[in-house]
């Protein structure tokens, strides 16, 4: 009964809390652009965490974690492979330099093809939104139920979406942006500790694991190529996930970003991280998988909230409902802005609205978007259902002329309304004779007939003057010659490094910050591998690292006492930086590789080790550090010998 209260109250806490920062960041008033996408001057870490917060849903988490779990490497592969959307997002963001002042993707597709075009592409993305809010709403309605058993699923719903609609209404892009960024926080920590709580409940090492899923066939590399059409339906579903994850949210967050060189750094970031929260997803399927192998449907998450602590389930809840509403919310206003902006006011005409009447009818028509999609929700709950919904709903009618425009493809309304009804066509065709005996995807080959449709009607008609192809804007031009100047100039640099070699080490000279902040690096990695990983000899290496880490912790001050009696040569400080963590942190990797206690702790600080040395010196350096620390690992393994790490990992490649 104590846990029961204590989860209400975390659950109820965690909404309170997200209303709260909803309504402080929509108290300022706001222009119906800024309602839109903001005042384009976020700062680019505040726009990658909304990135990930919009990308990452609560139905996805629960789809995904169901979907490893039966399908196993097949749909991990898929996963992983997606995990490219972002780079291929940001590589077109350099492109979309004439577009950056639009509020959505409507508005651009309409700026080359017309108006009926932008009237299609904003009725279908406002379709597309309410199948992906219903997703989020039927995840958070089951996140709710999963830790309070005894509330009415619909309930759960109706309060959720209530909460979730009310600042979304309110607030605009500015407080769903920030919204986003708690929430993106709140389900950064808990999915890797579910992944952690479910590996504990296995009771097996990581070595069991892995030789346990080999005697599977769904988790063996010969799954993927068993036969021609089970690999024919991942490269499918897989191009229909890169392409599909251009939806309206997130390509608003491309004209939130101040240029396109902004929204370029954000979605490199973005893949970066993706690869890491899909990682920790697959190993929560994975490690359920190992436990109980024999579970069907709903049983599935069942079995992890009865796995995990009374008490984390409520932060399981909490997860579940940051990762929903934050897709929901980045969903509704986008929608929201289309159905005013590119619906209402292309149909009124030259009658254009009122700043105070837009914003006015925005939030209307947020308020109906998210209840439609609750009463969607009632109508159907079945995750991988909306999904495929939703990817056939908006593939094959608003990517192809998305692309072709950003490419510079010029063309009327006609060529664009002839390739959507083409789209339409191919995919109703490939759902009623295709899909039931293959069960592929076509949502992929209809947007390529979308854009072949394009083409031939365009080279086939009459066009007017002003169609075509037309070369890149002159702000894309000045990126790749800056590219282009950029390469050459860090050979000539790297060259000049190793033949000046002092000036080199002077540069590599840290702050007095950064030396105090390794002092607790190490302190605290070094307490933690005596506590969590001992090995034989630890007591007088962790004494050793302990003294480092004094000394990094008082640099400032011997610093000090040093330079008033004889001034130290930088050169010669920036030396033993560079000496010191190019063989102290190399040397602590092999360390743990070769007596190896605890595996997930030892590939953690492999991690961590790594990142830092790619970050704390040039990236050329950094690399040949990297590098050489692995292959002298791996040059023992070559010749016999054995690290008992890495060795029980290439037992099963």
């Amino acid at each position: 009964m104590i846990c029961f209260d204590i989860s209400i109250l975390l659950i109820g806490a965690f909404l309170l809390l997200t209303l709260v920062v909803g309504i402080y960041f929509s108290r300022q008033k706001t222009t119906f652009r800024e309602h839109a996408v903001g005042n384009k001057q976020f700062a680019t870490a505040t726009l990658v965490a909304t990135v990930l917060a919009t990308a990452y849903s609560g139905g996805g988490l629960l789809r995904t974690v169901e979907s490893v779990y039966n399908l196993g490497l097949w749909w991990i592969a898929v996963t992983l492979l997606t995990c490219l959307d972002a780079y291929l997002i940001g590589k077109l963001a350099l492109r979309m330099g004439p577009f950056m002042k639009h509020l959505s993707i409507a508005e651009t597709i309409g700026s080359i093809y017309g108006k009926y075009p932008r009237v299609m592409v904003a009725l279908v993305s406002v379709c597309d939104a309410v199948i992906a809010v219903t997703m989020q709403i039927t995840a958070m309605s089951k996140a709710i139920t999963m830790c309070i058993d005894t509330v009415d699923p619909r309930i759960a719903a109706i309060i959720s979406t209530l909460v979730l609609v009310f600042y979304s209404t309110f607030g605009g892009v500015r407080a769903v942006t920030f919204t986003d960024v708690l929430q993106f926080i709140t389900f950064a920590v808990i999915i890797p500790l579910l992944a952690w709580f479910i590996f504990l409940k296995t009771g097996k090492s990581t070595v069991e694991i892995i030789s346990l899923l080999q005697g599977h066939t769904k988790f063996q590399f010969n799954s993927l190529f068993y036969s021609s059409t089970g690999l024919m339906r991942m490269l499918l579903l897989m191009l229909s996930f890169l392409v599909g994850r251009m939806y309206p949210s997130i390509i608003q967050r491309v004209y939130m970003a101040s240029g396109p060189l902004q929204a370029r750094s954000v979605f490199t970031y973005v893949t970066i991280c993706s690869a890491v929260i899909w990682s920790f997803i697959i190993l929560i399927g994975i490690f359920a998988f190992v436990a109980t192998p024999d579970l069907v449907g709903t049983e599935i998450w069942a079995y992890i909230v009865n796995s995990i602590p009374p008490i984390f389930k409520a932060f399981l809840a909490i997860s579940l409902l940051a990762m929903a509403m934050s897709t929901a919310d980045s969903n509704l206003n986008a929608s929201a802005v289309m159905s005013i902006h590119d619906i209402l006011e292309q149909l009124r005409g030259s009658k254009k609205l009122a700043q105070v009447n837009q914003l006015r009818l925005a939030k209307w028509a947020t308020l109906v978007i998210g209840l439609s999609s609750m009463a969607l929700a009632f109508y159907c709950s079945d995750l991988l259902i909306l999904m495929y919904w939703a990817l056939n709903c908006y593939v094959p009618i608003v990517i192809a002329p998305f692309i072709l425009a950003i490419f510079g493809f010029r063309g009327s309304a006609r060529t664009a309304l002839i390739g959507m009804t083409v789209g339409v066509l191919t995919i109703l065709a490939w759902n009623k004779w295709v899909e039931p005996s293959t069960g592929m995807d076509g949502s992929f080959l209809a947007m390529v007939a979308n854009g072949l449709a394009m083409m031939a009607a365009h080279y086939l008609f009459k066009q007017p003057e002003n169609s075509g192809w037309v070369k890149p804007d002159n702000e894309f031009k000045q990126m790749q010659q800056a590219g282009a100047r950029q390469r050459p100039a860090q050979k000539e640099a790297i060259k000049n490094g190793w033949d000046n070699k002092k000036f080199t080490l002077i540069k590599l000279v840290p702050s007095h910050t950064t030396m105090v902040c390794m002092g607790f690096y190490l302190a605290i990695t070094s307490l933690l591998a005596y506590f969590i990983a001992p090995s034989s000899n630890h007591g007088c290496w962790l004494i050793l690292q302990l003294f480092g880490a004094a000394c990094c912790l008082g640099y400032p001050f011997f610093y000090d006492i040093a330079k008033g009696i004889r001034s130290i040569p930088s050169w010669l400080i920036g030396l033993c930086w560079f000496m010191g963590l190019a063989i102290y942190l190399p040397l602590n990797l092999t360390s743990h590789w070769w007596y190896l206690v605890d595996p997930i702790f030892s590939l953690s600080l492999s991690l961590t080790h790594c990142a830092l040395i790619l970050w704390l010196f040039p990236l050329y350096l950094g690399v040949m550090v990297v590098a050489t620390t692995l292959l002298v690992v791996l040059y023992p393994i070559a010749i016999g010998l054995s690290f008992a790490l890495l060795s029980s990992l290439f037992r099963y490649l």
